[in-house]
């Protein structure tokens, strides 16, 4: 009965999404699998008969893969350049402890006659890297092997990434002598505030920082008008200041009293609203490009990007799909929101100039490859759209052409790109896991690979102690190192800082881009 599916493969893949998607909602402790259900259910599918996975078009994971690798690449491109200065020993640190937790994987392996192929998928499992699973099968004689190796190593992944990091936040907390708190709010406040004392805006605290600002002021007898250009206040004057609790507090007891009234109920002068982004020409400027202010007398007091939001300053560079706070005069609020684009059903395009050229320009990067000893290295299909991507994310757009994606369509993208090349990873490997995951070869892997997997966090929190880095900082990297997002997660309930976040961005892209190398070393030995 189950040759249905070797002579319906597209039924098949769908079908294993539809439940392997089911199977990752449901909650395993303190996390979920995720995608990663798809390719455990994928597995199970593929056991049943060993005609199925050969029936699966190989394009369908190569084409998945590139759509996922290429997204995260344009998402984390950003980041990892910005910290690439302030975070280069870090990254080093990050680099050395791969490769000796892929030395150390090779040579326990080796000690139980255990083949490369499967230390490579192994190792790519205890990384959670679904690209370094794509390196391994390209680089291997039976791409089945480095599969049976990722579903074995994924799971001891989660769990003991997770105990790791719930022994991290057990801890006192500690300084972090080379990253001082970000001072990035985790969320926004707004407070009117009576001035009681003449002053300087510059002088208030935090407006320097970039930590809060004045959105909307009114002198006294007056109008309420847009905050632009304020410069000194006066007692009596009213002014609404906008930042995280702890620095708008410290505004209001520089500045005066609470206000018995809160300017934003009136809006007889001065709107407020939040206004898409979806103009692609505005796309990657800055919150001071857009010009606001000369143009409608207006400002931008916040941007939401996702779930975060962010208070805005004239450098912030904005993304497609940004939700911007716009703060201005009522009879310009019809002007503001045409000059931004303001429109929904621009969510989810995508240009098919720029994505099409820039996947060529990663499949491109993939092609070319290097021998050493044994081993052929290259980008692939896995690194060359990322690399192709981090670069482009970085560039944001270049002249007409806008790189970025729309958040909400870089997420679908990446979304039907995984579940494609994990499904059909799963039904193409799930025979061969079959014969080899529940024998004495399993048990061996898992040794090995639990061997690996401590070895290799272990160094990573200790490289990030010994350079400085701090506790939430430290939680991030770990979460980065391995790059699973239900680990990242976890890691931000167990400590309320945007260090977490930006910590998991600095290694997440280069992560994977040493794993892909690593593991085409590991088939060759």
């Amino acid at each position: 009965m189950w040759q249905f599916f070797a002579d319906n493969p597209f039924v098949a893949v769908f079908a294993v999404i539809t439940v392997g998607s089911l199977l990752g909602m449901v909650r395993l402790g303190p996390v979920r699998l995720g995608a990663a259900g798809v390719l455990f259910v994928g597995l199970m599918v593929g056991a049943l008969d060993k005609d199925i996975g050969p029936a699966v078009p190989a394009g369908v994971s190569a084409l998945g893969l590139a759509f996922y690798v290429y997204t995260v690449g344009l998402e984390a491109g950003p980041a990892f350049f910005r910290e690439l200065r302030g975070q280069l020993a870090v990254m080093a640190g990050a680099a050395a402890a791969l490769v000796i937790t892929a030395v150390v994987v090779v040579v326990a392996g080796k000690g139980f006659g255990i083949d490369g192929a499967f230390l490579a998928g192994g190792y790519a499992g205890i990384g959670t890297t679904t690209p370094g699973l794509a390196a391994a099968q390209g680089a291997a004689d039976d791409p089945s092997q480095p599969a049976v190796g990722y579903a074995i190593g994924y799971p001891l992944a989660v769990i003991v990434t997770i105990l790791f990091l719930a022994a991290i936040a057990g801890r006192r907390q500690w300084a972090g002598r080379r990253d001082p708190d970000s001072q990035l709010p985790s969320a926004l406040v707004t407070r009117s505030v009576e001035v009681t004392r003449r002053a300087q805006w510059d002088d208030v605290p935090g407006v320097s920082a970039h930590r809060v600002l004045a959105s909307e002021h009114r002198p006294p007898g007056g109008a309420s008008r847009v905050a632009l250009g304020i410069s000194r206040l006066e007692p009596g004057d009213l002014v609404e200041v906008v930042g995280g609790e702890s620095d708008v507090q410290a505004a209001v007891d520089y500045l005066g009293l609470p206000a018995s009234v809160h300017l934003l109920d009136d809006r007889s002068s001065v709107g407020y609203r939040r206004v898409l982004l979806t103009d692609p020409s505005l796309a990657g400027r800055t919150v001071a490009e857009l010009g606001l202010a000369e143009r409608f007398g207006s400002l931008v007091s916040r941007v939401r990007r996702g779930d975060i939001d962010m208070l805005a300053h004239d450098g912030l560079v904005l993304h497609l799909d940004d939700r911007l706070r716009v703060v201005m005069p009522q009879e310009r609020e019809a002007e503001v929101s045409r000059y931004l684009g303001d429109r929904e059903a621009r969510v989810s395009e995508v240009s098919a100039v720029s994505l099409g050229l820039g996947l060529c320009l990663g499949f491109l990067l993939g092609v070319p490859s290097v021998s050493v000893g044994s081993a052929t290295l290259a980008l692939g299909t896995g690194a060359g759209p990322l690399v192709a991507g981090m670069i482009l994310g970085w560039l944001r757009r270049t002249g007409p052409l806008v790189w970025t994606l729309p958040t909400r369509a870089n997420l679908t993208l990446r979304q039907i790109g995984l579940l494609l090349f994990l499904s059909a990873v799963g039904l193409t490997s799930g025979y061969a896991f079959r014969e080899n995951a529940f024998s004495v070869l399993g048990l061996q892997l898992i040794a090995v690979l639990c061997a690996g997997a401590v070895v290799s966090y272990t160094l990573m929190v200790l490289f990030a102690g010994l350079l400085g880095q701090s506790k939430a900082r430290t939680m991030g990297l770990l979460s980065g190192y391995v790059g699973n997002p239900a680990i990242l997660a976890y890691a931000n309930t167990r400590a309320a800082d945007s260090r977490v976040n930006t910590g998991y961005s600095t290694l997440f892209a280069l992560a994977i881009l040493v794993k892909i190398i690593c593991v085409q070393f590991m088939v060759g030995v």
